[in-house]
């Protein structure tokens, strides 16, 4: 657990058991503490143990806002809830329904993830509804000396929330951010998501974050970005532009799935300029087949519109919005 600012640490979540890959954060206000993504299931009990190791039991933890109701985010949730019944979870309204519903996310999850991944996630304890609190954008949580800010920022999930620290100039930015992996040198990684990532909106909510002030870009995968908010944009928008041409180009050289997956996964271990003995292992030859089959699966379903509604012929109400995102059958 680091300190990364004033009252801001970073907690390696350790998803199945290996370093760098997802990050958890603790918000120490005041009045209250926030946890911002406790990660997957079986992460829960690496958080709440770094948090004790500090002298922070989870009963302290007021509230746990999520960025999105994905499981690698979202999955030890109903674990902290055991430990703290009076916890508060915040969470974008488009997703509260699934939060509500943890089976949903979990399910959908088991339809993405390869089997030997499956079997790690650990056991996801379900939600209560009374411990689900909806946000919309603009709304702010008071920890006493400081204020977060949500930033309703869809794209890579209809329910994704940037989270700004008015104190701190720090932006905390869930998944409309680029995987950016430590042990491969930071190299921007378009993290798509199949069924419901929408590649427009993605670049609309990178370019609305110019107008924020921010001098600390926090991302799940992996910590601080290190850049400025103008290059940490810029570099996302290029990341995501050069992926699409790949994959077109890919399209009409007739390559199958998996190839176009070993083709991205070469691209970018090239790109990092590291050997590929000098990866770890799991990062190498597990984690980034599984996030890059994700990320392809997930442009592949906006470029083709494999979507559970059709882009452009109607304009609906949010209460239509909502309906139809509760029917539809959500994957990671």
């Amino acid at each position: 657990m680091k300190e990364i600012r004033d009252g801001i640490y970073l907690i390696d979540s350790e998803a199945f058991g290996h370093k760098n890959l997802i990050a958890s954060y603790l918000i120490k206000g005041r009045a209250s503490y926030a946890l911002i993504d406790p990660g997957f299931p079986s992460s829960a009990k690496t958080v709440m143990e770094k948090l004790k190791e500090k002298g922070i039991s989870p009963k302290e933890i007021d509230y746990l806002i999520l960025t999105h109701f994905h499981i690698d985010h979202s999955g030890g949730v109903g674990a902290f809830i055991r430990e703290n019944p009076d916890i508060r979870i915040l969470v974008h309204k488009r997703s509260a329904y699934y939060v509500k519903n943890f089976a949903k996310i979990v399910g959908g999850a088991r339809m993405v993830f390869r089997a030997e991944l499956i079997k790690q996630f650990g056991e996801a304890y379900p939600v209560p509804a009374e411990n689900v609190h909806p946000l919309v954008d603009a709304d702010e949580i008071d920890l006493g000396d400081r204020v977060l800010k949500i930033i309703h920022t869809p794209g890579h999930s209809p329910d994704n929330i940037c989270i700004l620290d008015w104190k701190e100039c720090a932006l905390f930015t869930g998944d409309l951010s680029c995987l950016q992996y430590p042990d491969l040198n930071r190299v921007y990684i378009p993290a798509g998501s199949p069924p419901l990532f929408e590649l427009n909106d993605e670049q609309v909510s990178l370019r609305m974050l110019e107008n924020i002030d921010a001098d600390e870009i926090l991302t799940p995968h992996f910590g601080p970005a290190g850049v400025t908010i103008k290059e940490f944009i810029d570099r996302s928008l290029s990341a995501i532009e050069d992926t699409r041409e790949k994959i077109k180009d890919m399209f009409r050289q007739q390559l199958e799935f998996q190839h176009m997956i070993e083709r991205l996964r070469a691209d970018i271990i090239r790109a990092s300029g590291r050997a590929e003995e000098d990866i770890p292992e799991f990062l190498r030859d597990i984690y980034l087949r599984e996030m890059l089959k994700t990320g392809l699966m997930g442009f592949l379903a906006y470029m083709l519109e494999y979507a559970p509604y059709p882009r452009g012929f109607t304009v609906e109400t949010e209460e239509q919005t909502v309906n139809r995102e509760h029917r539809a059958f959500s994957f990671y």
